[in-house]
């Protein structure tokens, strides 16, 4: 809010130089916090921690197939598509739409981890629950809300992990 004398209280205009010093406020306040939790946390906590994660991973189905990978052409639909998943309105990376900053950059994430078995069982659960690894991330947990499919998250996982994907060939827009 801003304060106007003789005028009123108003919402102030974020503009971009103000969002850009707020995030970075906001980036040193919450590494100061996780530092200073880090030293004050007990072991009760820490066991209430993990059952909390272990509570989020257990909501997480699997395709009935048993293939974590799907069609990555479907995959690329639904990560590019507004109404569907929207992926790319946070992350950075997408070969068809200028991404956001809210999440991690994806650019190239198959080429750059590869996919093994390990990373294509993180790569789903953390789209189809992010808080079985992020609790109270802001990101959508795809399958735990029923906005995506078993079978649509694999196709997603497919998208960003299979090195013939339009993902990980094609330039993300807005890459250097």
């Amino acid at each position: 809010l801003e304060r106007i004398p003789h005028r009123g209280v108003f919402m102030a205009v974020l503009t971009l130089e103000k969002a850009l010093d707020l995030y970075a406020v906001r980036e040193l306040l919450e590494g100061l916090a996780a530092r200073q939790a880090a030293t004050r946390i007990d072991d009760r906590s820490l066991a209430k921690m993990a059952a909390c994660l272990e509570e989020q991973r257990a909501l997480i189905k699997y395709p009935a197939s048993g293939k974590l990978m799907g069609d990555w052409r479907k995959g690329g639909a639904i990560f590019n598509d507004l109404r569907k998943a929207n992926c790319f309105s946070c992350h950075f990376g997408s070969p068809e739409h200028l991404g956001g900053d809210v999440g991690p950059s994806l650019e190239k994430y198959g080429l750059k981890r590869g996919q093994s078995e390990a990373v294509q069982r993180y790569t789903y659960e953390v789209i189809y629950n992010s808080w079985a690894y992020f609790p109270c991330t802001v990101m959508y947990r795809f399958g735990a809300q029923g906005l995506l499919t078993p079978e649509e998250i694999a196709d997603v996982v497919a998208y960003l992990l299979d090195p013939e994907s339009d993902f990980n060939t094609k330039p993300a827009v807005g890459s250097k």
